[in-house]
């Protein structure tokens, strides 16, 4: 098939946008992308006048690119800034339109407004799923992110490890308060872009190890080189469902990662045997003291983890049920 694929590109945190674009090459389809993040001086300087203005420009080039590929399926990553007549502009060209949303259940309100552009919309929180379908948006089906094999992987040095805790991903003021209240007792190790966001004289300046954007293969030697990787969703404490990717990359290198609780990661996995899950600070507390002292059952965990991600949780595995659901199983 001829797919047209739209993606921010200027989410350096989470590079999706690049293994969905090879994933589907590699399943044999045309695919042209296009990034609708602000690029070069004179996106820029048209923003920087005008943010209606780089909205008209950025849906107008996406039109014109529509019109010389004539794609078979419009397939965006988040849909970002994508006007509802641009899509019916390219639905009128028979072409299946597809909105792969990532940022539920936080962003639920501002997802919802753009959901019923769509022929079929894809969320990453199941629990989302009725809130689209009493709002009046009947095609949206939950469908989670996963791991990229070629990058997400275990290498030949995992054994030795450099870092107890490590946590990756960007600032939050949920994630600050979580690592803080640990940083007193473990050894944490912190990358991403933190250091111009964080409370003066909060504990976990000297728990940086890089501070700013990391790249896939970055975050793949860090996962290697922990004992343990900590996960926290930035909707902890509000939603106990919606998965973000770190899940299946973490997994996905065959790390020993503990993650907050998500409903669906008990549907995917088998707790305990393939992930750890905690519900409150205290049972993570627990948690980690006695996983850091035992590595045997870190190893044997991690290693039923990447089984487990490596054959049911990739890009692959989740393009071919978005296809099939999409009524192109012969395309899966």
């Amino acid at each position: 098939m001829k797919i047209l694929l739209s993606f921010p590109g200027h989410l350096k945190t989470v590079p999706m946008n690049g293994f969905i674009y090879q994933t589907l090459k590699a399943m044999g389809h045309e695919v042209v992308p296009f990034n609708f993040g602000v690029q070069g001086i004179y996106q820029r300087l048209i923003k920087k006048i005008s943010n209606d203005n780089f909205l008209n420009h950025i849906n107008n080039k996406l039109k014109r690119l529509a019109d010389i590929f004539k794609p078979d399926i419009f397939l965006t990553i988040f849909g970002f800034d994508h006007n509802r007549e641009t899509v019916d502009y390219i639905k009128k060209k028979d072409v299946i339109t597809i909105c792969w949303w990532l940022n539920d259940p936080f962003q639920f309100n501002r997802s919802v407004k753009q959901a019923g552009f769509y022929d079929y919309y894809f969320t990453n929180a199941k629990g989302s799923v009725e809130g689209y379908r009493e709002s009046g948006i009947k095609n949206v089906f939950f469908l989670p992110v996963g791991c990229y094999p070629p990058v997400h992987r275990r290498l030949a040095d995992a054994k030795d490890k450099k870092y107890d805790i490590c946590f990756a991903g960007d600032w939050h003021p949920v994630r600050e308060e979580m690592l803080s209240s640990l940083a007193a007792d473990f050894n944490i190790s912190i990358f991403g872009p933190w250091g111009d966001k964080m409370k003066r004289g909060y504990p976990l300046k000297q728990s940086i190890k890089k501070d700013g954007g990391f790249s896939p293969d970055e975050m793949v030697r860090v996962f290697n080189q922990s004992k343990i990787v900590l996960n926290i969703h930035t909707w902890f404490g509000k939603w106990d469902y919606g998965i973000n990717p770190r899940v299946f990359e973490a997994n996905g290198c065959g790390a020993f990662q503990i993650c907050d609780y998500k409903k669906e990661i008990v549907e995917m996995y088998d707790i305990d045997s393939e992930i750890v899950l905690y519900r409150n600070i205290d049972e993570l507390k627990t948690k980690l003291s006695h996983f850091l002292c035992s590595d045997r059952e870190r190893d044997e965990i991690a290693g039923n983890a990447l089984l487990k991600t490596h054959n049911r949780h990739t890009y692959k595995e989740r393009l071919k049920e978005m296809f099939s659901i999409c009524g192109m199983k012969d395309y899966a």
